[in-house]
């Protein structure tokens, strides 16, 4: 967000927090297969485990598919900050639902 900020200052307000939300939806996919794919977190979740990061994946790209929509439809007719602040809202839920798992794994992991 700092970087798109500082190479195009036009672009502040409700499109670079949808430009973040989808960067932070996209870091969350990336995440959620490579914590998976550790033995520990495998381990801690057993055999649900290949259950669970599908509906974890699944989830982050309903959220992500809700922001791409955002930006293409509503973007164009109301450029809100309200608007954008929820788009980004979703966009960190998705790294939280990742991060939540690893430190759930980690914490009852054996």
């Amino acid at each position: 967000m700092i970087f798109s900020a500082a190479a195009s200052p036009s672009v502040l307000g409700w499109d670079i927090l949808v430009e973040t939300a989808q960067d932070l939806a996209i870091l969350s996919l990336g995440a959620t297969g490579a914590i998976f794919d550790n033995a520990r977190v495998e381990q801690a979740f057993g055999s649900n485990s290949a259950l669970l990061v599908i509906s974890l994946i699944a989830i982050e790209l309903i959220f992500s598919s809700i922001i791409v929509f955002a930006r293409a439809k509503v973007a164009r007719e109301s450029q809100s900050l309200a608007g954008g602040t929820m788009v980004l809202f979703l966009g960190f839920l998705t790294l939280g639902f990742t991060a939540g798992a690893l430190v759930w794994a980690h914490a009852h992991g054996s």
